[in-house]
């Protein structure tokens, strides 16, 4: 766990607010050895959802470790002349989906990677686009599809 209000990383399990409190066994929360601040013990929600993640990351690597291929992956990491098709935003940030809508990238769309460097640039159907790194980063295709940009 990490304390909200200097930084420092802890282990939750055992350090309760104080010894006199009377709701020492059931308040769920959690005393910062460094600072004595009384951070919130984590949720079960969060803490399920985390375990979660941590299995699917798992998964991930132990797919790639036995020669399965990804279906997705960024924008990014497209390499100059690959090409294909988006299959999903990840952003919640509504600036960026704003802006990415504004640009015509939408799910479905061609897409070609023309240049990475200094700055990204690609073709979405007839329309080549310069972006910077968040933009690209929250884009994600499945590489080399029928029907990608020419």
């Amino acid at each position: 766990m990490k304390c909200s209000f200097c930084g420092y990383e802890f282990n939750e399990g055992g350090l309760r607010p104080c010894a006199a409190c009377p709701f020492k066994a059931g308040c769920g929360k959690v005393k910062c050895p460094n600072c004595g601040y009384e951070v919130p013990g984590e949720s079960f929600f969060r803490r399920w959802y985390r375990h979660r993640n941590r299995w699917g990351a798992g998964k991930r690597r132990w797919m790639e470790q036995h020669g399965y291929q990804r279906q997705e992956m960024l924008l990014a990491e497209l390499n100059s002349g690959e090409q294909g098709i988006v299959s999903r935003i990840a952003t919640d940030n509504p600036a960026i989906l704003n802006k990415l809508m504004a640009l015509g990238i939408l799910p479905g769309m061609p897409v070609k990677m023309l240049q990475k460097s200094p700055s990204y640039v690609f073709q979405v159907g007839n329309t080549r686009i310069t972006a910077d790194g968040n933009i690209v980063a929250s884009v994600l295709v499945r590489k080399g599809e029928k029907g990608a940009a020419d």
